[in-house]
């Protein structure tokens, strides 16, 4: 019997490699054409096939202009498009893997956060020739969900191989429930030794979470429920960024019974470059927080994002 396998490659050879019709296929196999047609679907299903779209990654510059002079930041990156979360994610963090790579430097120590705008962003950066001996470091501490693409552990070996440099963690959870446990982790060698590097950062980049997401990475790791997030919210809470959650004028709200291992967020206002990475018009009003407390002054957002903001800010873009 002939090999199922091996009859998806051929049909697939002959019409990505070798550019014939579908119908000449079928002739030349002896079948259908929607049998060839079907088979070619099934190529792609099953993984024999792949299609990568190389579509250039269009900005709004314009837009992008209006949210630096609107909101004070040094600069500003609008991505053209409107896409489900996941694909408007990987397209901001693509864009700010662009402004990173031309501010980054060798030598210099990077900071960053964990989630899943930190994943698309250390997945896409591309290995860098021309750099060495960054540093890049874990501002805080775990998420402990047991996925290393999350958790920020894998997060800064990846980005330091790509910047052929080094990488510290702090190996710590990102939240203990009293402040003398708190007070013990940031003492303890390794992890003061981590946040001592952090507070050095020349760059940070960070995700931006917003309270209202009921997904978002702290939410799933199991650190808030959905009463906790309701309560928070009636707090005033609405932007969690580097594990601290902050009210809509940008100011830190301390969460009872959650304290933080990890770099405090003057520490992150240090740095020359603090580049924050978020996409979908629901994420507005967390990510006006985060600019708002100075702890961003380079923005990479998606166009619905953009366009929310300054409509929530009682500036709309007319363009």
């Amino acid at each position: 019997m002939q090999s199922r396998e091996a009859l998806l490659v051929r049909v697939s050879e002959l019409y990505y490699e070798q550019g014939m019709s579908q119908q000449t296929i079928a002739e030349t196999m002896g079948m259908s054409r929607p049998t060839v047609s079907r088979l070619l679907d099934e190529a792609r299903d099953c993984g024999i096939v792949e299609i990568t779209v190389h579509s250039p990654l269009k900005k709004e510059p314009a837009l992008s202009a209006r949210l630096r002079l609107e909101f004070g930041l040094r600069d500003a990156v609008v991505v053209s498009g409107s896409y489900d979360y996941d694909k408007a994610t990987r397209r901001c963090a693509q864009a700010a893997g662009d402004v990173f790579r031309a501010v980054v430097d060798s030598g210099m120590t990077v900071g960053i956060s964990w989630g899943r705008a930190m994943r698309a962003f250390c997945q896409q950066f591309p290995q860098q020739d021309h750099i060495y001996h960054v540093r890049v470091v874990q501002m805080i501490g775990c998420l402990g969900t047991g996925n290393p693409h999350l958790d920020g552990v894998e997060l800064s070996l990846t980005l330091a191989k790509k910047l052929n440099g080094t990488f510290r963690n702090v190996y710590a959870p990102v939240y203990v429930d009293s402040e003398l446990v708190q007070s013990y982790l940031l003492r303890e060698p390794s992890v003061e030794q981590a946040i001592r590097q952090a507070r050095q950062a020349d760059v940070v980049v960070s995700g931006i979470g917003a309270l209202s997401d009921p997904n978002g990475s702290l939410f799933s790791a199991g650190y808030f429920d959905e009463q906790e997030r309701h309560t928070l919210a009636d707090a005033g809470a609405v932007a969690i960024l580097q594990g601290r959650l902050l009210d809509r004028e940008g100011m830190e709200i301390c969460t009872p019974g959650k304290f933080v291992v990890g770099a405090e967020l003057d520490d992150m206002r240090q740095a020359k470059w603090r580049i924050g990475i978020n996409a979908g018009a629901s994420a507005s009003t967390a990510t006006l927080a985060a600019v708002r407390s100075g702890c961003i002054n380079l923005l990479v957002v998606d166009e619905p994002l953009a366009r929310a903001m300054l409509e929530e800010n009682g500036t709309p873009y007319q363009g």
